[in-house]
């Protein structure tokens, strides 16, 4: 199968080292999202693990509703799993977390992970987190985890979003193989996922990841706005601080939302 990109099944499959992560590998030059054909299969009873890539989403989507631009050049990928009630809202830090360590073992560039889970360099967003999930009585039916890295993506190109994102390219001045890091996504999401399973404290990780403590912010959860000086995050992630001028108590009763 030809690519723009030298992400193929066949390479994949050649190199995958993951357990159960990406084992089924559903490939497409063009969709509307991942998303959308993450959460057919998943509806369909796909097995856990199953990842979904396309070169190109047409309809890409991020968090609150917003647009995410993912033209050929960002590795747009989402992974179909089966985690426990208790294990739902924890999945946006494996997320950023596999997302995070992807990029410093594939690039050797230094992360940071602005609340809940949009995946900086220098400063600049490279990578774009999204979750999904489904419901049957008490239990999770599916889970879903989107994740877009730009890689070779020249963000001067859009007008909207120059001056706040970043990629792989830019950052080391040279084309980087999409095959690698998508590799290296893969076998992140399966570490992660697999500590989340055994019941390891990855929050703490997480936490430390974070640029967004110390910091005055203003967080969106549902319809409401609050602003404050977040000092601290707790084991679902929810955001805590005061501060004289911009109280902050806490945000999301629900867990992790996400900045406006």
């Amino acid at each position: 199968m030809k690519t723009r990109s030298d992400i193929s099944p066949e390479a994949v499959s050649r190199r995958l080292t993951t357990k159960f992560v990406g084992r089924n590998f559903l490939y497409y030059p063009s969709v509307t999202t991942t998303m959308d054909v993450a959460r057919k299969e998943a509806k369909a009873g796909a097995s856990e693990g199953t990842v979904v890539v396309a070169e190109e989403q047409t309809a890409g989507r991020a968090r609150l509703g917003r647009t995410w631009i993912n033209p050929p050049g960002v590795v747009a990928v989402s992974i179909i799993l089966h985690p426990e009630m208790s294990q739902l809202i924890r999945l946006t830090m494996v997320a950023s977390l596999a997302t995070s360590s992807c990029i410093e073992k594939a690039a050797g560039l230094k992360t940071t992970i602005k609340w809940p889970n949009d995946v900086l360099v220098n400063g600049k967003k490279i990578s774009g987190i999204l979750t999904e999930s489904a419901l049957r009585g008490q239990s999770v039916d599916w889970a879903v985890i989107g994740i877009g890295i730009n890689v070779n993506f020249e963000p001067k190109a859009y007008p909207e979003i120059a001056d706040i994102a970043t990629s792989l390219s830019v950052e080391l001045g040279r084309k980087v193989s999409e095959l690698e890091v998508l590799l290296h996504l893969l076998k992140e999401i399966e570490f992660f996922y697999s500590a989340l399973l055994r019941n390891e404290p990855i929050y703490r990780q997480w936490r430390d990841k974070l640029e967004t403590l110390g910091k005055v912010v203003q967080v969106k959860a549902g319809t409401d706005i609050e602003r404050g000086y977040a000092e601290s995050v707790d084991e679902d992630g929810r955001l805590g601080g005061t501060d004289e001028r911009h109280p902050l108590q806490s945000v999301s009763k629900g867990g992790l939302t996400g900045l406006s």
